[in-house]
């Protein structure tokens, strides 16, 4: 008897001394179909197409475990220079704007400094305007001092000779 019909007479008898109707979903079942249909065969052949393939030393990969067709000699060298060449042009793209970026800082900070600067000096102005005013009224104010008198020959009548 194959060992397949021996799995099967043993599965019936468990099935008609425990009544269980689960018996028929156990994972050796499970197993069992799924071997048939990866096999493509019955499940009555599964065991025996499996074993086959076993002697044969016949193995079944999944799509990321499948060996590359490509010999190493045979593969096709790729020109990468095309790619290094725009990697290159890249960095030297990113260093110019770095360094544009860090002139650009320097220059706000120069702005920066110079708008101070010009703030303390309208400080400064506004400052000698109020004292450039306060001298102006100050000037404008009357004298309390005495005015000085006029001279004799200012106030001396003048004489009129005539001839």
């Amino acid at each position: 008897m194959s060992a397949i019909a021996n799995f099967k007479k043993r599965r019936l008898a468990e099935k008609a001394k425990t009544g269980d109707a689960q018996a028929t979903i156990r994972p050796e079942t499970t197993a069992l179909k799924l071997l048939s249909q990866l096999l493509g065969c019955d499940e009555s052949k599964a065991i025996e197409t499996a074993q086959k393939y076993v002697e044969q030393n016949i193995t079944f990969y999944c799509e990321d475990d499948l060996p590359t067709l490509h010999v190493d000699s045979e593969k096709e060298q790729i020109d990468v220079s095309p790619v290094e060449d725009a990697t290159d042009e890249l960095n030297e793209s990113i260093n110019t704007a770095s360094n544009a970026a860090g002139e650009i800082e320097s220059a706000a900070d120069k702005a920066s400094d110079a708008a101070s600067d010009l703030a303390y000096q309208a400080d400064d102005i506004n400052a000698a305007n109020s004292d450039l005013k306060d001298t102006v009224e100050e000037l404008k104010k009357p004298s309390a001092a005495q005015e000085s008198s006029n001279s004799k020959s200012k106030t001396k009548q003048k004489n009129s000779s005539k001839k």
